[in-house]
């Protein structure tokens, strides 16, 4: 994947052409895949729209440089039907899945509707060739191949087998007939609905079982009704009694030295189908027993492997559902005869358990029942239906993602004990949901009660959280993209490692919460309170924190680099060596601030108060510090070439070997600052106030200290070749170790004509 989108191709080469010629039909599709496969990764959905209406309604090349028309005009004149709807149907393909992996869905809604647009006009083409294209087109979008794609649109459907996409899109899966990008679209399209399906359910359950859940009533996934619920909570009450994962693993445990033949034996045993006389039970043994006396007979005497029992649990799941891959298995009809559902359910769940790469060849079988079935009026297919609810509702409950916990309401009697009492109650029960991993893209979480899911992990893209408090909640590694959480409470949440990029966090509350190593690009942050959070190297270039409150936070090695801190609080906030290049902090509160090694060139501080503030070795280089305060402030260091500090304060700081080439210190207040060692060459500190300063061996070379006041600053061994004191106030400088070669003097206060003659005497003797 490069960018954001899927090559199945790449070793796709363009063919060599000679006027309208081809090396062969595979070379002439070859140009066309080639081209539509970097259209559709370079270019919007629309235009590559318009490309392919081009070529495929009007047999233009879209692209002068590639020319495409050929290619398909020879596909008409050497190829038959067959090969135009192959390299029609790829092309789909190429355009679908990528728009699908993008979340482009809109688009392929559109695609799908212009095509059958082209279904429905009947005007005929003059030209022979371009009616040959109208013909093979049309001949195309009244094929099976064409149906398929029309699904790819998810439109709503009125067929009750509708409800099991997600099945019926697995026999395309390894099918050699299909390409690799209708394969790739089928397998995200059946993930994606069976991901909707368990959220959809764990959402149902929280919205329904929340103490406080709105009297508005909650969809339901499933087709059981309220049956649902009580259904899982007895499901769950009978699993910490058999306890189905554990039995599994006990049962590999106690096989893994036996022979084939010994397996096979110890089999029936672990599915208990000799623990009743149930006619479905009678009918299974009977089979079982039959299939596994046959199976493999050759490896009997070997011992068991893995692949041995993968493929002895696909034939079992055969004998359960399907054996020729297009009936019902004996066993699967006499089971749907009893409405035994759930029993057969468990069954499959139990092979599954022992061989997890079965599940797909249960998945396939299913499909091939719901294909037998499919053609039939709902009201005949009401067993398999309710098999087929029950089987989503079981595997959902004990092989994904999801864990259900049933805790009894006032009570502290165990599930367990809820069994083994025969309560006939299940509502006396509250059931709760934990997710690892859910994806919830897109929920609408308002008003519900998720606080008892596990949400590490969890995909809430462009999920709905307004206003929800969701205060100490985990939700590490969890991805909330694009994410609505405007006035949401996560104080002392774990957020570690969270995608939060371009989330809207206004006015959030997030005190205490850890948001380390997260990713906050272009979130807005507008008034949020992350007072004491935790934000150690969290990205937040280009995010929104104006007005919002940082007091104490640690953003150490955070990337700030463009956001907007305007009139923020990061009082005592902790952002040593973080990127703060080019981010505005106009009037911001850094009190205390620990900004050490912190980058802010071309930030913009003007109007900041950064009093006390540790400074040292900062680069402030062309940043915007006027009327700044730093009073009291540690630059010791720090790096401000070419900054901006008109008017800026900076009484009693610290700038000891600091550099301040070129810098803008007019009207600026450096009262008791301490420049020791600091280079100044050609600034500009004209009206500047550096009374009691201590500029020894400072360098102001070519310097602008005109009309400054310097009084009683200490300029011992300080460099003012060139330097401009014209009208500066020097009354009790000691100038006389100064070295003042070329210094403009004029119009000074506080310069006695005794050290006059003495400057004028030493400049002279220095030239």
């Amino acid at each position: 994947m490069t960018n954001g989108y899927v090559y199945f191709d790449n070793q796709v080469e363009l063919p060599a052409k000679i006027g309208s010629s081809f090396e062969s039909i595979e070379a002439a599709q070859n140009l066309i895949y080639s081209f539509f496969i970097e259209a559709v990764s370079q270019r919007e959905p629309e235009n590559v729209l318009i490309d392919f209406e081009e070529l495929f309604f009007q047999l233009q090349s879209p692209d002068d440089e590639i020319q495409v028309d050929r290619a398909l005009t020879y596909l008409l004149e050497q190829g038959n039907d067959a090969v135009f709807n192959a390299t029609l149907k790829r092309v789909c393909y190429i355009l679908i899945n990528n728009w699908y992996i993008n979340r482009k869905h809109q688009s392929i809604q559109h695609f799908v509707h212009r095509l059958n647009l082209e279904k429905e006009d009947d005007s005929v083409a003059v030209e022979p060739l371009l009616n040959l294209l109208r013909t093979r087109l049309l001949g195309f979008l009244d094929s099976p191949d064409y149906q398929e794609i029309q699904q790819c649109s998810v439109a709503p459907r009125t067929s009750w087998s509708s409800r099991y996409t997600s099945y019926l899109l697995v026999p395309q899966f390894n099918d050699p007939n299909v390409s690799d990008e209708q394969k790739e679209f089928a397998r995200n399209l059946s993930k994606q609905l069976k991901d909707k399906y368990k959220f959809d359910l764990a959402m149902y359950i929280a919205r329904s079982e929340s103490a406080h859940s709105t009297t508005k009533k909650q969809t339901n996934p499933t087709e059981l009704g309220d049956e649902v619920l009580n259904l899982i909570k007895r499901t769950i009450s009978s699993q910490r009694l058999s306890n189905y994962k554990n039995q599994a693993k006990l049962f590999l445990k106690e096989t893994q030295s036996l022979s084939y033949q010994e397996f096979k034996q110890s089999l029936p045993q672990y599915l208990m189908v000799h623990a009743s006389n149930q006619p479905p039970i009678k009918t299974l043994r009977e089979q079982v027993c039959k299939k596994l006396d046959s199976l493999y007979k050759i490896h009997n005497s070997q011992p068991i492997t893995k692949g041995l029992t993968l493929r002895t649990c696909n034939r079992m799941i055969e004998v359960l559902t399907t054996e020729d891959r297009e009936t019902p298995s004996p066993t699967f009809t006499a089971f749907m005869a009893y409405g035994s559902s759930l029993t057969l359910v468990i069954l499959l769940l139990k092979v599954v358990l022992i061989s997890n790469s079965t599940r797909a060849h249960l998945d396939l079988c299913v499909s091939k029942l719901i294909e037998y079935y499919q053609d039939q009026d709902e009201a005949k297919c009401k067993p398999l239906i309710y098999f087929l609810e029950v089987f989503n509702l079981v595997f959902a409950i004990f092989t994904e993602n999801v864990q259900y916990h049933l805790v009894r309401v006032g009570d502290e009697e165990s599930p367990t004990e809820f069994l083994k009492n025969n309560d006939k109650n299940p509502s006396t029960y509250r059931l709760f949901a934990q997710s690892q991993g859910l994806d919830l893209r897109g929920a609408d979480l308002k008003n519900t009660n998720i606080r008892s899911l596990d949400l590490r992990g969890a995909n809430l893209r462009e999920s709905d959280l307004r206003g929800i408090d969701l205060s100490q909640i985990d939700m590490r590694l969890a991805n909330l993209t694009g994410a609505n959480l405007i006035g949401v409470v996560l104080n002392q949440a774990q957020l570690l490692i969270v995608n939060l990029s371009h989330a809207n966090l206004n006015e959030a509350l997030l005190i205490g919460t850890d948001l380390r190593r997260s990713d906050l690009q272009q979130a807005n942050l507008l008034k949020a309170n992350l007072e004491s959070a935790k934000l150690d190297l969290t990205k937040l270039h280009g995010a929104n924190l104006s007005l919002a409150n940082l007091r104490s936070a640690s953003l150490e090695g955070a990337s700030l680099n463009q956001a907007n801190l305007y009139n923020a609080n990061l009082k005592k906030a902790n952002l040593s060596y973080a990127n703060l290049s080019h981010t505005n902090l106009s009037y911001a509160n850094l009190q205390e601030a620990n900004l050490q090694g912190a980058d802010l060139r071309g930030a913009n501080l003007s109007g900041v108060d950064l009093s006390q503030a540790n400074l040292k070795q900062a680069n402030l280089s062309q940043t915007n510090l006027s009327n700044t305060n730093f009073y009291r402030a540690e630059l010791i260091h720090a790096n401000l070439r070419g900054a901006n500090l008109t008017s800026a304060s900076l009484n009693w700081a610290s700038l000891e070997h600091a550099t301040l080439d070129q810098v803008n210190l007019s009207a600026a207040v450096l009262r008791h600052a301490n420049l020791q060692y600091s280079s100044l060459k050609q600034a500009v500190a004209r009206y500047g106030d550096l009374t009691r300063a201590n500029l020894a061996q400072v360098d102001l070379t070519d310097t602008n200290l005109a009309y400054a006041q310097i009084r009683h600053a200490n300029l011992n061994q300080a460099i003012l070749k060139n330097t401009n004191l014209r009208g500066a106030n020097l009354f009790g400088s000691n100038l006389i170790a100064a070295i003042v070669n070329g210094a403009k003097f004029g119009e000074n206060s506080g310069l006695s004509d005794e050290l006059k003659n003495q400057l004028k005497i030493r400049s002279e003797q220095s030239v």
